[in-house]
């Protein structure tokens, strides 16, 4: 990715601060074409409901379920967050295209003039954070067709063996919060990289919560994974779906 054009998508909406006041996200013209011209940057969207439907249904076909667990496990070494990303959007799509699980995705009758560049921004930042949106998951496997998909290494696969031990090791009413922490002893990363993995990984339902009738901490950024507990543990069946040739 060219660095010059991801520099100028940072600084249109983060500093060092954090995010940019909506009243000063504003790109130089010259500097918005040139991000535009690496694929960094894009003019406003818009489309309507069936017709992101279609393109959901034919991204999903034309992208191999292998090269998306094979991107996401590259990720856990190469920090690279937007081949992480897609495995969260590639789930989710799924459903959408199947008509399953309505609480998992946003989806609306139309959209006009959509800012793709917050997301982005947000997709090489953390690996997205909007992984229940459908306009997301087109925009982020559109861009993913686009991505050079390199097999994982054995540093990845020794990395994501001890995520999912960490999270067999979890104990009988741990909330994520804890299972957070306790990914901190296994997995080289700070906190916001650790709850996104955990939002990805609930998104594939991997971490399944057993039950939806549960207390909560109240205020918390968690959307897929917040009624998880330490007894669900992590689905074997989900695990394998995507990563099968890790058995």
């Amino acid at each position: 990715m060219d660095k010059k054009a991801k520099d100028i998508l940072f600084k249109t909406y983060w500093t060092s601060a954090g995010w940019t006041n909506d009243d000063y996200r504003k790109t130089d013209p010259a500097d918005f074409d040139y991000a535009k011209s690496k694929g960094v940057m894009f003019d406003p969207f818009s489309i309507n409901k069936s017709g992101l439907v279609e393109n959901l249904k034919k991204l999903v076909n034309k992208i191999s379920k292998e090269d998306i667990s094979n991107a996401f496990l590259c990720s856990l070494t190469t920090k690279q967050f937007e081949f992480r990303s897609a495995i969260g959007s590639y789930a989710n799509a799924m459903r959408i295209v199947n008509g399953e699980a309505v609480y998992s995705w946003d989806l609306q009758e139309k959209y006009v003039d959509e800012d793709l560049n917050v997301l982005n921004f947000e997709r090489l930042k953390w690996g997205g954070v909007r992984h229940s949106q459908a306009l997301y998951n087109y925009f982020d496997l559109n861009l993913f067709l686009n991505l050079q998909i390199d097999k994982p290494s054995k540093q990845d696969l020794d990395i994501f063996s001890k995520i999912l031990k960490a999270i067999s090791d979890s104990e009988i009413g741990e909330y994520p919060s804890k299972l957070r922490d306790r990914l901190k002893d296994v997995y080289k990363s700070s906190k916001d990289e650790r709850s996104n993995l955990l939002e990805i990984l609930a998104c594939c339902k991997i971490l399944q919560p057993a039950s939806y009738d549960r207390p909560t901490t109240g205020r918390n950024d968690w959307h897929f994974v917040e009624y998880w507990r330490g007894e669900d543990k992590y689905d074997a069946k989900a695990v394998y779906y995507y990563f099968q040739r890790l058995f």
